[in-house]
């Protein structure tokens, strides 16, 4: 009995021992949404989560080059093209389309991230005044992705939900909202973001590609100028052109998008070979698993894809390879030289470059003899490292994404003027961009309607390749009418219909979305 006793005793003590506080250990390296902005470190790791799904599926290291290149008919599909790219290439893509599935869904996944990030600075309470700054960037960074992101789902998608806060993601049905209220918010947003950035000059070098303010002012204007505000566009672009910024025209295309120097003309990219410094790796992943394949995938497949030396999935459009020619002020046939850095031509008279491999130790190679001699074969030339290098072997280009350069800015702000009937003021912001690559300046625009025409043009010559075609004739209300005419020349097709000028929503929304999918007419949008 006493030896029972004296058990009995010893368990009470050992429970009475036993607290919860003993038993309750935290774990050092997990973090919960009220805790993870606790210093410096964390906080730029989070702004740097931000960035990451500019590189997921249907964003710029695969499926966005092909999808606004072929429904903007600069690309022009090759044998090698399949799968669904085909489905986009003739205009039958539909709601199960995977390409446009991983856009929306990547939008919104970089829209998440940002409110997350905008929901922790603000219960980020910061005890240095360096630590306030950088609390400060980086909601003006969140606030800047977030409008991008909306401004790519309301120009493709119209109406959809809004989130405008961390809470409305765990909100699982939403309507759609109008773009009206979309489009104010995303005002909203980079007015605010304008007021937190920093001048791209003031970043320190490891910081090189962080959204900066003039990147908000540029899509502010473009944001304007997409819903026919056209005297604001012209104030938000007009800031760009003097101090406090820098910005100003490359010597060259090849600067960007072939040599892919730190250029004065980029004003936002996607980074595929400078995000060393901010602890980010340089691999491949073309196919998903950016975040979760190792080593933090960062380059593009673009280069390899397009390339006449290895996938060769694309060809120019044959049309655009015509649009190089054109009658100068005097009606004489003029081919631009710009045909010549974006791509390569085995029929003289195109204007394309005809050698390629011309900085290569083994020298100068002909293009003719590379792809054969049986027919036009007009291959890409800009986004290419083909001066540099035979071929590629593997997917692993460096060349950064252009999303908005000094010289789009420059006819963006040529384009406000001629809507808002001030042709005249167009004129020396046209030439200043033809001027870079040594085409003829024009003496006169002409008419507003003839001012139209040659600003059209000049958008398509220098902007090819870089999927701006798209939602420049869907903005211009011309898709239809120009795509059809183009397809009917080339491939005796005219697959385009009205309800192309926005992108079908996607089947997987619509299944997770019960309250959208009502309101989707038409089985696309």
């Amino acid at each position: 009995m006493k030896r029972k006793i004296f058990y009995t005793f010893i368990i009470a003590l050992l429970l009475s021992a036993c607290s919860e506080s003993i038993l309750d250990v935290k774990n050092e390296n997990a973090y919960d949404g009220n805790t993870f902005f606790t210093n410096a470190k964390t906080a730029t790791e989070a702004s740097t989560a931000m960035y990451s799904p500019l590189l997921y599926q249907g964003m710029f290291e695969r499926e966005f080059y092909f999808i606004f290149d072929l429904l903007g008919y600069d690309a022009f599909k090759n044998f090698a093209l399949q799968g669904s790219l085909l489905e986009i290439a003739a205009y039958t893509h539909n709601p199960n389309t995977g390409e446009m599935n991983y856009f929306f869904n990547s939008c919104y996944k970089m829209i998440f991230r940002t409110n997350f990030v905008i929901n922790m600075c603000e219960n980020w309470e910061t005890t240095s005044v360096s630590d306030a700054a950088l609390k400060t960037r980086i909601e003006g960074e969140a606030k800047f992705l977030k409008s991008l992101g909306y401004f790519w789902l309301v120009t493709c998608f119209g109406d959809v939900p809004l989130k405008k806060t961390l809470e409305d993601h765990y909100i699982l049905q939403m309507e759609r909202t109008p773009k009206a209220e979309i489009w104010a918010d995303i005002e909203t947003n980079l007015a605010d973001a304008i007021t937190k950035l920093p001048l791209a000059q003031d970043y320190a070098a490891s910081d090189y590609g962080r959204v900066s303010r003039g990147a908000a002012v540029a899509l502010l204007g473009k944001v304007y100028l997409f819903q026919g505000k056209y005297g604001q566009a012209i104030t938000e672009f007009t800031k760009l052109q003097s101090a406090p910024y820098d910005y100003t025209l490359a010597n060259s295309l090849d600067d960007m998008f072939i040599h892919d120097l730190k250029t004065k003309e980029t004003i936002f990219a996607v980074m595929h070979g400078e995000w060393q410094g901010w602890g980010v790796g340089n691999a491949y992943g073309m196919f998903g698993g950016q975040e979760s394949w190792g080593n933090k995938m960062t380059h593009t497949g673009r280069a390899m894809e397009y390339g006449f030396n290895d996938w060769w999935n694309v060809l120019l459009s044959p049309n655009l390879v015509d649009a190089f020619t054109y009658p100068d002020e005097l009606g004489a046939t003029y081919v631009d030289p710009r045909a010549k850095l974006t791509f390569y031509d085995n029929q003289r008279g195109k204007g394309g470059d005809t050698i390629y491999c011309e900085e290569c130790a083994t020298g100068p190679e002909s293009y003719t003899k590379a792809v054969g001699k049986l027919g036009p074969i007009f291959s890409w030339r800009k986004y290419e490292l083909y001066e540099l290098r035979h071929n590629y072997g593997q997917p692993d280009s460096y060349i950064n994404s252009q999303v908005i350069r000094y010289a789009d800015v420059l006819l963006m702000l040529a384009e406000s003027y001629i809507e808002n009937n001030q042709v005249a003021l167009a004129l020396p912001l046209i030439n200043q961009v033809r001027a870079r690559s040594g085409a003829f300046q024009y003496l006169s625009l002409g008419t507003q309607d003839q001012a139209r025409v040659i600003l059209r043009r000049e958008r398509r010559l220098e902007l090819a390749g870089e999927q701006a075609r798209y939602f420049d004739l869907v903005r211009w209300g011309i898709l239809v009418q120009t795509i059809n005419a183009e397809k009917q020349i080339v491939e005796s097709i005219q697959p385009v219909k009205d309800y192309h000028i926005l992108l079908p929503i996607p089947q997987s929304e619509r299944d997770a979305n019960p309250l959208l999918d009502a309101q989707v007419n038409n089985n696309w949008n």
